[in-house]
């Protein structure tokens, strides 16, 4: 399965960390501007990690992300 597949809403564990895929956002990047990427919020913690737009052909599997 592959990133651009996961649907929002959908919680994965990446890393061991659990993580709720919040879809494509526009996100504000320090000394660049507003870019779009796809995001995964942490739960429990205000901790959100992105991914580019170009990297949704990668598998899961290769980035250590699994579907809970």
């Amino acid at each position: 399965m592959k990133i651009s597949d996961l649907k929002p809403g959908q919680k994965v564990s990446i890393n061991g960390m659990l993580a709720e895929y919040k879809g494509i956002q526009k996100v504000r990047l320090s000394n660049f501007g507003k870019v779009e990427k796809r995001v995964f919020q942490c739960e429990g913690i205000n901790i959100y990690k992105y991914y580019s737009l170009n990297e949704g052909s990668k598998t899961l599997k290769s980035e250590k992300i699994r579907l809970l």
